[in-house]
């Protein structure tokens, strides 16, 4: 049994490879796409050097919110199905993510396996703000009105940001792709190669698909999910058939989780303004982590998350 992890990475690259190494086996192989505006492109290839099972790429330049995000995903897809390796899941990693469970518990987590671990919830049962991804028209990979590029533009951004809250509502909305049900949730996933395979064939011939979502705002939360839930894979989801019976008793407000969803810890608590979200986890974390039935946990940082990290290895993933 194979394993593919598809990691997005910009920076921190020993915590990168830290990471790999916790991960590293004889069944598994690793595609690390380094964002292309990273310049240390070097670096990032030179701390694998003498990893048969790490190949470092930087393809796109990719921007938070954009469709950047989608094609880097599409192409770490991509390089795995075409590779000799018969992948039986592939898993979306980001350079801040980090396992808690040894590899034999993941091997046996996914071998005793066979359907696809995504979060997922209609946007209609959702705040009436997700709708405003797909309604207007979004272009996030335009680093002057993007909110989270160093480059962003104050004014631009104030004007694009300010015309939507405006005008806006005043315009006439963009209905969803064709006669698809639209959905949401995480763009971290773990996918089997049947499912892989129909998404890329699905990108592929469907170019107008591809187009609609480019405009989104945070398509890698959208993409991969509607061509699923929209489609005969929606029955190989994690718990598919709950959520069909859920659907039948849900009340306002409720939203779906699936036993397993992304397959990692995330905190989306409100901290405050000075906490960004998803919480970067610190050591306050470890007791919760030691008990939670995921693979993964996200995300951490070299500093602030070193002393849980060390933790993290000597008694959750018995490193010496």
């Amino acid at each position: 049994m194979n394993i593919a992890y598809l990691i997005v990475a910009w920076n921190r690259p020993e915590l990168l490879k830290r990471m790999v190494d916790r991960l590293n086996q004889p069944n598994v192989f690793f595609y690390v796409h380094i964002d292309k505006k990273n310049e240390d492109l070097k670096l990032f290839q030179d701390i694998f050097l003498g990893y048969k099972n790490v190949s470092v790429i930087s393809e796109y330049k990719v921007y938070w919110g954009g469709i950047s995000q989608v094609k880097t995903a599409l192409h770490l897809m991509r390089l795995a199905s075409n590779s000799r390796m018969d992948f039986k899941y592939f898993v979306m990693l980001s350079g801040q993510d980090y396992p808690i469970k040894t590899n034999e518990y993941i091997n046996d987590f996914f071998s005793n396996h066979t359907c696809d671990f995504v979060s997922y919830n209609r946007i209609e049962d959702l705040h009436d703000s997700y709708k405003s991804k797909y309604r207007y028209f979004h272009y996030l990979d335009f680093k002057y009105i993007n909110p989270k590029d160093p480059h962003k533009n104050k004014l631009l951004y104030y004007l694009y940001s300010g015309f939507y809250k405006r005008v806006g509502k005043y315009l006439p909305h963009r209905s969803f792709y064709k006669n698809f049900i639209p959905y949401f949730g995480s763009d971290w996933l773990a996918l089997s190669r049947d499912t892989v395979k129909f998404i890329l064939d699905f990108a592929d011939n469907n170019k107008d698909y591809v187009r609609f979502m480019t405009y989104t705002e945070i398509p890698s939360e959208l993409f991969i999910h509607n061509i699923i839930l929209n489609s005969e894979r929606k029955t190989n989801l994690c718990d598919y058939d709950k959520f069909v019976a859920w659907l039948q008793t849900k009340k306002k407000g409720e939203i779906f989780t699936p036993e397993y969803s992304s397959l990692r810890y995330m905190d989306w608590s409100d901290r405050g303004k000075e906490h960004t979200k998803p919480a970067t986890l610190d050591i306050s974390y470890f007791e919760v982590l030691k008990t939670d039935k995921n693979l993964f946990a996200r995300k951490v940082d070299g500093k602030i998350s070193a002393e849980l990290l060390d933790r993290i290895d000597r008694e959750l993933l018995n490193v010496k």
